[in-house]
């Protein structure tokens, strides 16, 4: 299972979320907490920095190698300093079936898009509802299509369910967006009698919000071949903290504390092994983060879908 890590606020050392914790979001490549599964089929990135040419436009690294070994990627991380980020580590099960290389690399973003998406989580009998989903994708997204995950016609559908010409866009856009996407996808696997678990943790981002669910269909409805029980009983976790500033304060990594959150900081588990300051995204849940005067707006929904 894949991991994710979504920021947005001021201006934070990427080699600290990346690397400097005890358990980072590259530690947890291979020794996740919260899970059993090694993440070894490659890592992406996207950063926004406001203060860049063009801040609407991400910096984007990928690589379908382990990260944990790239040293430019190191490197990199110890020169940037963005205010909106999403990290991925792909994590797939260990069968002969499943493609590794750098169009099934999270986020996905295509050319001028107005927002990016990760996903931590599978659509279960995904082949056999894909091309159920293309009547609700416009025909010129569908065409970008590259690889082979669920995530990028998930990423399709998304997009088409955002206002056309999207300019302009607001964090309730993206709200709608993705609660427009998970009932499509429900009624798809209504219609083909799918009922098997189904976890699909999204975040999008634009730089400016980001906005994540922590969502799964069916829950605790598995086949008896899974190759493990964590799988079957486990939902897939989700957590965040917030606060001024996310930096080192004596031994401990935490949010700065101050009169207004200015900073959110989203991940799959925890960066620390002291979660006292981390809080627990609810289960069938949206999470919607942005800043206003650098002032940090935050809100959840329940998704009853």
């Amino acid at each position: 299972m894949c991991r994710v890590l979504a920021y947005v606020g001021e201006p934070v050392d990427l080699e600290d979320l990346l690397y400097r914790t005890d358990s980072s979001l590259l530690h947890q490549v291979y020794d996740p907490h919260l899970m059993s599964f090694l993440n070894l089929a490659g890592f992406g990135m996207m950063a926004w920095d406001e203060r860049s040419h063009e801040p609407s436009v991400p910096f984007v690294y990928k690589t379908a190698e382990i990260p944990t070994f790239d040293r430019n990627l190191r490197s990199l991380s110890g020169k940037l300093r963005p205010t909106s980020l999403v990290a991925h580590i792909r994590g797939v099960t260990h069968s002969d079936r499943e493609v590794v290389g750098p169009y099934n690399l999270h986020p996905f973003r295509w050319g001028d898009a107005p927002v990016a998406l990760a996903q931590n989580g599978t659509l279960s009998a995904f082949g056999t509802m894909r091309y159920d989903l293309l009547p609700y994708i416009r025909p010129e997204l569908a065409s970008q299509i590259e690889g082979t995950t669920d995530t990028e016609w998930i990423y399709a559908l998304v997009l088409s369910q955002l206002p056309t010409p999207a300019a302009g866009l607001t964090p309730e856009d993206y709200e709608r967006a993705l609660v427009a996407a998970l009932e499509l996808i429900r009624e798809v696997r209504v219609r083909r009698k799918i009922a098997d678990s189904s976890a699909l943790n999204l975040v999008v981002c634009d730089g400016r919000c980001l906005v994540a669910t922590r969502f799964t269909y069916d829950y605790g409805w598995h086949k008896d071949d899974l190759p493990s029980l964590a799988q079957r009983f486990k939902f897939v976790s989700l957590w965040f903290t917030s606060g001024s500033a996310y930096r080192r304060i004596g031994d401990e990594w935490v949010m700065g504390g101050g009169e207004h959150d200015r900073s959110l900081l989203l991940s799959s588990e925890p960066l620390t092994s002291d979660a006292s300051t981390w809080v627990e995204v609810p289960e069938y849940s949206m999470l919607t983060a942005w800043t206003e005067d650098r002032v940090l707006r935050l809100r959840t929904r329940d998704l009853d879908l």
